[in-house]
């Protein structure tokens, strides 16, 4: 059985900058699928993963369209930049079923068939074939996959649940066999579904507990309604409220002045400063600081955004109100700057 799939490729190219490149038969929705779920969410540029890096992927994005492949840090660019994204994908267009998922798995084990080079001066993403007996020729890129993934992704099939997951090669060095955390022994078949909400938690809790004075967190939806549990605001608060004007009027403007998407969106003040930062299209990162934000804080709040991305991103549906309760830490007693109150579009 032969799979026909397309290419799409996400780099920084000879020439060309940071951009990426799909073959001519792959739907524009798809392309931005893999940019806005894939790239965005497993690359942060603020913490990059270190220079043997690599991982792989699957995203279903309903039964007849899956993208899967393979990413890794590939070093530096002709400009000198380091710490360069890799993304190779390849996109199936027709109803995953048992048969083709292994082959899937077979071929995130062995590479891609072939790497393509940044430094070409054109680049044309043809079609591919993988045959009965495929063979990677990148296979540098490929990792080793577990038996509880290959268990974990065809329950996931069969029970028709979005197969959505990404894994590093050093999770698959530290996670060689079952654990009680993602393997079900009483049943003794298949590794059990992560338990998100716990995961957004923690890293919530993370960010609470840095003495950076934060007076409130939590996750919002687009409309400003609370995703999570909140620590330092009242659910039905004036600033809860004031998150949903500020994301009503951040997007009509964006469709007004036909910006791009929001990076930030923030109410700056002497006396503290509200920000609102996406974590994914559906839930935005709501933090009340007591203070004016410092560059030390604004790096934190980037870092708990990628994080939280991440987990977004294979997390669904979103789930409407998650189990938060963090302890903030007090205001930090030492000066910080004042800025002017500024909202910060993309």
């Amino acid at each position: 059985m032969s799979l026909i799939v397309e290419q799409l490729i996400y780099s920084s190219f000879s020439e060309l900058g940071f951009k990426y490149i799909a073959g001519a038969n792959v739907p524009l929705g798809i392309q931005q699928v893999f940019y806005q779920h894939i790239v965005s969410q497993l690359w942060d540029n603020y913490n990059p993963p270190d220079g043997n890096f690599k991982g792989v992927y699957i995203h279903q994005i309903d039964s007849h369209n899956t993208l899967f492949g393979w990413l890794i840090n590939d070093g530096k660019d002709e400009f000198g930049r380091g710490d360069i994204p890799y993304f190779h994908c390849y996109y199936l267009q027709e109803l995953l079923d048992s048969k083709q998922l292994v082959k899937i798995l077979a071929c995130l084990e062995t590479g891609p068939l072939k790497r393509i080079s940044r430094d070409q001066a054109t680049i044309s993403l043809d079609t591919v074939v993988l045959a009965e007996n495929y063979q990677g020729n990148a296979f540098e890129l490929g990792i080793k996959l577990s038996k509880d993934i290959r268990l974990f992704s065809q329950r996931q099939l069969r029970e028709e649940k979005p197969l959505q997951w990404f894994i590093s090669s050093k999770e698959t060095k530290e996670r060689q066999h079952p654990t009680d955390n993602n393997y079900d022994n009483s049943k003794n078949t298949f590794p059990r579904e992560p338990n998100y909400q716990a995961e957004m938690a923690k890293i919530l809790q993370e960010l609470a507990e840095k003495l950076l004075a934060i007076e409130g967190i939590m996750l919002v939806s687009p409309q400003g309604q609370p995703l999570t549990d909140s620590s330092g605001m009242e659910q039905n608060s004036t600033l809860i409220l004031a998150a949903g004007t500020m994301l009503y009027l951040a997007n009509n403007t964006k469709e007004e002045l036909s910006w791009s998407d929001v990076e930030q969106i923030a109410i700056r003040s002497p006396q503290g400063d509200l920000i609102l930062t996406p974590c994914s299209d559906q839930a935005f990162l709501l933090v009340k600081t007591s203070k004016t934000i410092t560059g030390l804080l604004e790096g934190e709040i980037q870092k708990t955004r990628s994080k939280l991305a991440k987990i977004l991103a294979i997390s669904h549906p979103i789930p409407k109100l998650l189990s938060y309760n963090p302890a903030v830490n007090p205001s930090l007693n030492s000066p910080v700057p004042e800025f002017e109150s500024s909202s910060n579009l993309g």
